[in-house]
């Protein structure tokens, strides 16, 4: 499947009010990409914020997942990160920017994902490979409007209260929640059974709800995959690469000890 044509699984199954799954990819190794693109799940998300990977690194991710149908997002390092630019032109089908606080920062991601006349992407399409290599340029810009995921991360409390502004920002699809930077920024790290990190959470989502933008985050203890989507998640991150890797590692070694 020619990855510059195919449909965003995740925006479809947004679309039509359905569930989407994913994982992190935080290893930045394309043979592993390969490998996961092999679960069937609805996308993986190439990390630029937290890893050493580049536009470089990524391209290879994105060239390993080009025989499946997963949709491959990449999480950059901030609004306004100069790496939307070359990882959406590199055939990135959507981008997560962490820590938005503000509806500044959300337009500002905005401007750097869409095409104008609602952002400020430039017109690579004549060259770049997410357009074949110029080969759909006729046809690539009204199918970016179609298929590329633009998600504001909420990680701070600050955010949350922004929630309202953030959402009037056109060109936003989603919210998606990071719970631990979320724990964090009332002083409660990791401490998702804390009422103070539970009652900041559930306004979150309530307010993106109630925004009508769709709800994005990730499994928790307690709070999994068929939990989140009852209380209106739409696309959900079941883990990642290098925690499947550790789980399965020390399972094994565990199994072969006992």
């Amino acid at each position: 499947m020619n990855p510059s044509l195919r449909p965003n699984r995740v925006l479809h199954k947004l679309r039509n009010r359905q569930a989407a799954r994913g994982a992190w990819l935080f290893m930045g190794s394309a043979t592993v990409t390969e490998v996961m693109c092999s679960a069937n799940l609805d996308a993986l998300i190439i990390d630029l914020e937290h890893t050493p990977s580049n536009p470089g690194s990524a391209l290879d991710q994105l060239r390993a997942a080009g025989r499946s149908d997963t949709t491959m997002l990449a999480r950059v390092d901030g609004a306004a990160s100069t790496l939307i630019k070359p990882l959406l032109d590199a055939g990135a089908e959507g981008i997560l920017a962490p820590n938005v606080e503000s509806a500044e920062e959300a337009a500002q991601l905005v401007a750097a994902c869409r095409y104008p006349p609602l952002g400020k992407r430039g017109l690579h399409y004549t060259v770049s490979r997410a357009a074949g290599w110029g080969e759909h340029a006729a046809t690539f810009e009204a199918h970016a409007a179609d298929n590329t995921l633009v998600v504001a991360m909420i990680e701070s409390a600050t955010g949350v209260a922004a929630i309202p502004e953030i959402a009037k920002v056109g060109g936003v699809d989603m919210l998606f929640f990071g719970p631990l930077d979320l724990s964090a920024s009332i002083n409660l790290a990791g401490r998702y059974d804390a009422p103070e990190f539970l009652e900041l959470w559930h306004e979150g989502e309530r307010r993106c709800l109630e925004s009508g933008l769709a709800l994005g985050g990730t499994v928790l203890p307690g709070h999994g995959v068929a939990r989140l989507v009852e209380r209106g998640y739409r696309f959900v991150t079941v883990g990642a690469d290098v925690a499947f890797l550790r789980r399965g590692l020390l399972a094994q070694v565990q199994e072969s000890s006992g």
